[in-house]
């Protein structure tokens, strides 16, 4: 409990008036309790009426009473609202004279005054002879009696021949001129690059070549840290994290293995700490953990983890078979294109395959690191409410790129022929893949039985669309029922799985020729190996033996006479 002792002030006005503005004044007293004496309070014009509206005293005679008491009341009312300020002292004059005669500036910049009393000079040391300081004589010598007799001493002594002296002729030491000095000069310092007319992407790859380089910067994927700043994993730490993503059989996030494995919660502050130095330090144990995500979504794999994809025909074969690609795509820039359509060959039907083109080059993001072979994408479809895990392979020199993964989607609600729409996301590893739907119909279609490798044609039920030229029916592919898959060598060869397309559905014609149309020759060469429309168009056109000709009776058909080799 705060008491305020009574004060003696005198206040001006009239009788009322100095009631009042003495009762405001124990009011600002007991607001300002703990603040110094003259420090100036403030107290809001509304509340003041308020709390004098309980005493039956109205707003008007509060200000009255402050207005009759300027020396120790004010009324700002440079605010929205009018405010009362005064002090516990009692008075509005709020300037403090502070001494500063102590303050380290004054006592710094202010010299010392002179002593009245003058120094005393100091007497000079008294130097010692320096002969004192050297005399080496033993004065024991001085005080022993002479030995010698008088006689002795007045004896003359005789004259000593002096033997020469064999003089050695002394040797003339020749001087030899010191080597002159050699002052070398610091080279000058290499003028600074003008980046002024650099682009950001040349800015940025500068950087990456130069940080990337040094041994004390962490990097990953555009982050850049102090290396010995970075957390580090101990050896138990990374096996329980090879471990569970082996026991989940599928590749994992690195959101995924810092919460379930390293117990960090998104909302922890430590989070994003951790996700850098989970990706930073795994990318480094290349033995036991294979970076295979994207910026958006960067999925870690490990080497005793199975393949995503099918089984029959291992990914080199069919990387080989889309080699074609790397001349057609050129040169890309990823993430430019939204959406593309695709209409499904049987070669990408019975793989799960899609194709690395062009257009999907556009669409997806490039690898994150470097050396980077594969990317784990996820492919979401609305219509069943499914989203799937794929693979995409990358191009290499010798290999163009393609993805796989998507058997199951396939088989459970394509057939081949049919139209495809691929749309991009926000996030660079996940997509979005939609069919056309349509009335369900059943007809008999190629399909190829394994245990016999021979063509057949099965009754099958669809319920999307699909283009008339590449569904692949008996009605108009019959001639391919029974026949068996070209062999190997043969089928690497695109003139000759062309040749053979054409015999397989070609209509003949006299001299002994085939003709079909190019969207027939487009769905069967896509039966034995994958072809794009340029690689086919080249062929057909570009023939120097002059197998492949254009038919002028038709709009866009072409013929084949097998007396020309292909």
């Amino acid at each position: 409990m705060v008491t305020i002792a009574s004060d003696t002030r005198s206040f001006a006005g009239s009788k009322a008036e100095q009631e009042t503005a003495s009762e405001l004044f124990r009011v600002l007293q007991s607001v300002g309790r703990f603040m110094a004496i003259d420090a100036p309070i403030r107290l809001s014009l509304d509340s003041a009426a308020e709390f004098f509206a309980e005493k039956k005293i109205s707003q008007d005679a509060v200000v009255a009473a402050i207005k009759a008491n300027p020396e120790i009341f004010q009324l700002d009312e440079s605010g929205d609202s009018p405010v009362i300020v005064g002090s516990r002292a009692g008075t509005t004059r709020f300037e403090r004279e502070v001494d500063r005669t102590h303050s380290f500036a004054t006592r710094l910049m202010t010299p010392a005054p002179k002593s009245e009393h003058a120094d005393s000079s100091l007497r000079p040391r008294p130097r010692m002879d320096s002969n004192w300081s050297i005399f080496d004589v033993q004065t024991t010598d001085l005080d022993m009696p002479s030995t010698t007799t008088l006689a002795a001493s007045l004896s003359v002594a005789q004259p000593v021949e002096e033997a020469e002296a064999d003089v050695t002729p002394a040797e003339i030491e020749e001087i030899v001129a010191e080597a002159s000095r050699t002052i070398t000069v610091p080279a000058a310092a290499p003028l600074p690059t003008d980046v002024s007319e650099a682009t950001d992407a040349e800015l940025e790859a500068a950087l990456i070549e130069r940080l990337g380089s040094d041994g004390q910067v962490a990097m990953f994927d555009g982050q850049w840290m102090l290396e010995d700043r970075v957390p580090r994993f101990s050896k138990g730490e990374l096996r329980k994290l090879k471990d569970y993503i082996v026991e989940q059989e599928q590749p994992l996030t690195d959101e995924v293995l810092i919460q379930d494995v390293l117990d960090v919660r998104p909302r922890s502050a430590d989070f994003g700490l951790m996700r850098f130095a989970l990706n930073y330090r795994l990318s480094k144990e290349h033995r036991d953990f294979e970076f295979v995500g994207t910026s958006g979504q960067r999925f870690w794999s490990t080497s005793a983890l199975a393949p995503i994809g099918t089984t029959l025909r291992k990914p080199n074969e069919i990387g080989t078979d889309y080699k074609f690609l790397l001349e057609e795509a050129g040169a890309p820039t990823p993430r430019t294109r939204k959406e593309l359509s695709h209409v499904l060959t049987f070669y990408e039907f019975s793989l799960g395959l899609l194709p690395y083109d062009g257009e999907m080059q556009e669409m997806m993001a490039p690898p994150v690191t470097v050396g980077q072979r594969t990317a784990v994408l996820t492919f979401e479809c609305p219509q069943v409410y499914t989203t799937y895990l794929v693979e995409l392979r990358y191009p290499t020199p010798n290999r163009g790129g393609f993805i796989v993964g998507l058997d199951d989607f396939y088989t459970e609600n394509l057939v081949p022929g049919a139209l495809l729409s691929i749309r991009a996301t926000e996030n660079d590893g996940h997509y979005v893949v939609e069919y056309v739907n349509a009335d369900s119909q059943s007809q008999r279609l190629l399909e190829l039985e394994e245990r016999r490798q021979r063509y057949v044609f099965r009754p099958t039920s669809f319920a999307c669309g699909v283009i008339d030229e590449a569904l692949l029916t008996e009605e108009l592919w019959s001639s391919l029922n029974g026949e068996k898959p070209l062999d190997e060598k043969t089928r690497r060869r695109p003139e000759t799985v062309v040749a053979m397309t054409f015999e397989r559905i070609g209509k003949t014609f006299e001299g002994g020729g085939f003709t079909a149309s190019f969207a027939q020759l487009l769905a069967g060469v896509n039966i034995e190996r994958p072809f794009s429309e340029t690689l086919l168009r080249s062929i057909l056109e570009h023939d120097d033996t002059g197998a492949f000709a254009k038919d002028p009776d038709g709009p866009d058909d072409y013929t084949y006479i097998p007396g020309n080799p292909a």
